[in-house]
């Protein structure tokens, strides 16, 4: 029974001592609240969020806040969607999908694809500037990056698709993806990549 009062005293709010500044504080977040309410309801969830963070900073642990930024992350995350087949033997394929930076995103893969590699007994050396700095990538793996010109595609670092996956953009930019691969053009298949975010323009 102890420790369980010792948990919910860590999670209470942590507020001031001083009674002129905690008044301050709790209309900040009375006002808070309606204004990301407002938002809310007209479904500026970039707002609303905004909102939300500023509760969290003031007010750490604040249950609303902390709940309001879950669920506008949520929101966000699917307001936007759009499916790309990603063929097997292509490289860089743009999906369509413009993001922005700061926005969650929420990708489901569906499908199955060959590697093929046809060599003699020496094998085949992955070129040095196609070697990934992800140890989670390997050959067959799905990668994407986030890039604004086509340039960017030699210099952008690859990050792992996964089915189910969620991530933050690093970047505003097109999302761009392909099966990691000395030489595609050889492999057999495709990917379905499902991609759920706020788009930009």
């Amino acid at each position: 029974m102890d420790q369980a009062v010792k948990d919910a005293a860590k999670n209470q709010p942590d507020l001031p001592s001083d009674p002129e500044l905690l008044s301050l504080h709790k209309e900040f977040i009375v006002k808070a609240e309606k204004l990301a309410g407002e938002y809310e309801r007209k479904k500026q969830y970039d707002k609303a969020r905004e909102v939300f963070e500023a509760m969290a900073r003031l007010v750490p642990k604040y249950p609303e806040a902390d709940a309001g930024v879950k669920r506008m992350l949520q929101m966000q995350s699917m307001k936007d969607r759009k499916v790309i087949k990603v063929e097997a033997t292509g490289g860089w394929q743009d999906s369509g999908a413009q993001l922005i930076k700061g926005m969650p995103v929420h990708v489901e893969v569906k499908g199955t694809w060959r590697v093929v590699l046809e060599t003699g007994p020496e094998g085949i050396e992955i070129p040095e500037k196609m070697r990934p700095r992800d140890s989670r990538i390997k050959l067959g793996t799905l990668i994407g990056v986030i890039a604004s010109s086509p340039s960017e595609l030699e210099t952008a670092k690859p990050f792992v698709v996964k089915h189910g996956g969620d991530f933050v953009a690093d970047a505003s930019g097109r999302l761009f993806l392909r099966m990691f691969d000395v030489d595609p053009s050889d492999n057999q298949g495709e990917m379905l990549v499902l991609i759920q975010s706020t788009f930009g323009n």
